[in-house]
């Protein structure tokens, strides 16, 4: 409502408080004083006094109609500028977001695309197993952030062209311990954490970096293990050419039971190497968050 309605209701409301008021009076006047004072027939001192009623019991009901009309109002004002302030509030969580990614992205440029397109393998999981929305959104940030620990690995060995050595390879899995830490400082990604630090857990227990083992490991770490090897098998390294998802896939089924969770890999194979591949042509190498929007309206972190 515009300000000029506001204030014309705060008039009728004052008029008919005002009125009730009045007609409470005269009523009281008519019919419990003025018998006193005047001889006059009590039939039609009791009309009046019915007639004085009824139109101060509507005049009550319009003043009251007013104020909820006026608290209506208030109240809708305060929901925009919740709205408003909540809107604002996501802005904010999306470009921290963004800024960590950015970040990692500038030490490793293969990342972002990395990471979007193992988001869209564990979103499509995360269906098949009837997730929630708000479940998949979280599975989806924690995806995002899940090498974020990358920060702190030395260049010399996070670009390393041959295969890591014993040392390195132990320094290379800090990095979910790392990540565990920089996501648990801020309050609003800390529910994303678990799959930041348990993401290279295997469902045998020889995963690392606390070596849980089968329903210990929660189970959006256990989805987006799964997908992470997916992405990393189909993906080139320094090291080695990509694999196709058909020997892909094949790989990940033998290590059904062993690396990763049964139960999470058939739900892998219940989506389909036609749905898995169109997940890899529409995120692309220049992946972007974008991309999940229409499949989690609810992708913003403040509910």
């Amino acid at each position: 409502m515009t300000k000029k309605r506001e204030q014309i209701l705060v008039l009728e409301m004052a008029f008919f408080g005002v009125l009730s008021l009045v007609l409470f009076l005269t009523g009281a006047y008519s019919f419990f004083w003025r018998p006193f004072i005047e001889n006059k027939s009590i039939e039609w001192q009791f009309l009046g006094f019915v007639l004085v009623f009824f139109a101060m019991i509507i005049s009550m009901l319009l003043y009251f109609r007013m104020n909820m009309l006026l608290l209506n109002m208030e109240m809708e004002k305060r929901l925009a500028m919740q709205k408003k302030h909540l809107e604002q509030l996501n802005r904010t969580c999306e470009g921290i977001l963004w800024a960590l990614n950015y970040a990692l992205d500038y030490r490793d440029h293969e990342t972002w695309g990395h990471s979007a397109r193992v988001v869209g393998y564990a979103v499509a999981i995360g269906r098949a197993m009837n997730l929630t929305d708000e479940e998949l959104t979280l599975l989806a940030w924690g995806g995002f952030l899940h090498d974020i620990g990358k920060i702190g690995i030395p260049d010399a060995i996070l670009f390393k062209a041959a295969p890591l050595d014993v040392k390195e390879w132990e320094i290379v899995k800090r990095h979910p311990v790392l990540g565990h830490e920089i996501i648990n400082q801020i309050d609003f990604l800390q529910a994303t954490s678990e799959i930041v630090l348990y993401h290279h857990e295997h469902y045998n227990g020889n995963g690392y970096p606390h070596a849980l083992k089968g329903e210990e490991i929660p189970l959006p770490a256990r989805i987006f293990a799964v997908a992470d090897a997916l992405d990393a098998m189909t993906s080139n390294r320094p090291y080695r050419p990509a694999r196709s998802l058909e020997e892909a896939l094949a790989e990940i089924r033998r290590l059904a039971g062993e690396q990763f969770c049964p139960r999470v890999v058939k739900a892998l194979f219940s989506i389909g190497k036609n749905r898995l591949k169109a997940i890899q042509d529409k995120v692309g190498e220049d992946g972007s968050i974008g991309t999940f929007r229409e499949e989690l309206p609810g992708l913003s972190l403040v509910f």
